[in-house]
């Protein structure tokens, strides 16, 4: 699995029991425009920290960067409640005593680009080990937007282009088919002398890769993409049913791994670490992981016959949305 990766999501907005998405600049006819709103809501949570006290998570701003009709924003986001002991590993000794109400918590870089004149935009999260933002964003986002346009639906959701995903698989190679699964199979945890705790928590895969030098055939997993072939039927291997399927897909000497997952839609992911590597760096910066986003918004928008030119054009930021915040009503019953 790769260590970095960054995770792409459209972001439409509509009114509400009307399935015609509305231009992100306008959204309400009179000028509403979704980058303030998101814009307001950063700004927000960079004063006052957005907590879920019901699953104990906390999430923050860190910076806000305006680029054009984008916005370049580190979060932090992590967890509180439990009590730890962090220790240096080549000495053992104890350098931090963590309490229940320290938040711990891992930076992410994202990237949201909203044109002018369109109905669709992409957001860009920066995944850690697998772990990243999203769900926490999103909650806390619609939250606070919902609370001032009720009557407004705002969807921000996994890719669903099959010309995107089509494009990728008919001009890369196949190198990498994993099944996910959580929980360990009841045979195996057996096998290996596994308790209870150990079955139900852990998580299996299955990695195959073709003889080197070459690529697997992309035709089946091409029907999925489409939609020919439901995805369940390749989740299930020697009686056993996975959870997801991620397929790394080489174009030129970058990775493009496409995670499908049953009842879903496919993510796209983009393997950081490849091209951290692609590009000859020593790690990763904030300013090469916001470029690399930007750069991929342009190509995936190019295989979703999105304008380009539109993500280019020049916006002069309005001095009073500095003055803006969209704020997360607080829940009475937190």
């Amino acid at each position: 699995m790769a260590k970095y990766t960054l995770a792409s999501y459209a972001v439409r907005i509509r009114k509400n029991r009307n399935n015609d998405y509305l231009p992100l600049d306008d959204f309400d006819g009179a000028g509403g425009d979704l980058l303030k709103e998101f814009y307001g809501f950063l700004l927000h949570i960079q004063e006052r920290p957005y907590e879920n006290q019901e699953k104990e998570r906390s999430l923050e701003c860190q910076q806000v960067i305006q680029d054009g009709r984008a916005v370049r924003f580190k979060v932090g986001y992590g967890h509180y409640g439990a009590q730890s002991r962090i220790r240096e590993r080549s000495t053992g000794q104890v350098v931090f005593q963590k309490e229940e109400d320290h938040v711990d918590l891992t930076d992410l870089r994202n990237y949201l680009i909203l044109p002018i004149n369109a109905t669709a935009g992409l957001l860009f999260t920066e995944r850690f080990q697998g772990n990243g933002v999203i769900a926490a964003l999103s909650e806390a986002f619609k939250k606070a937007f919902s609370a001032k346009h009720s009557g407004y639906t705002l969807e921000i959701n996994n890719m669903t282009s099959e010309a995107a995903f089509g494009a990728y698989l008919e001009e890369g190679q196949l190198k990498k088919i994993r099944l996910v699964r959580q929980a360990i199979p009841d045979d195996v945890a057996d096998a290996l002398g596994m308790g209870d705790s150990e079955r139900n928590l852990g998580s299996m895969e299955v990695v195959m890769r073709p003889p080197r030098l070459t690529s697997f055939g992309k035709r089946k997993i091409q029907s999925v993409i489409s939609g020919e072939t439901d995805v369940s039927s390749m989740l299930e291997w020697r009686d056993v049913v996975y959870r997801e399927m991620k397929i790394e897909v080489k174009i030129a000497n970058s990775i493009r791994t496409l995670s499908v997952s049953s009842g879903t839609t496919p993510a796209m992911l983009y393997d950081l670490d490849s091209e951290l590597q692609r590009d000859g760096l020593p790690e990763i910066t904030d300013d090469w992981v916001y470029l690399k986003a930007k750069d991929l918004a342009e190509d995936l928008a190019q295989n979703m016959s999105m304008s380009v030119d539109l993500m280019r054009r020049e916006f002069a930021w309005p001095e009073l949305w500095d003055l803006y915040r969209l704020e997360v009503p607080v829940d009475p019953n937190d």
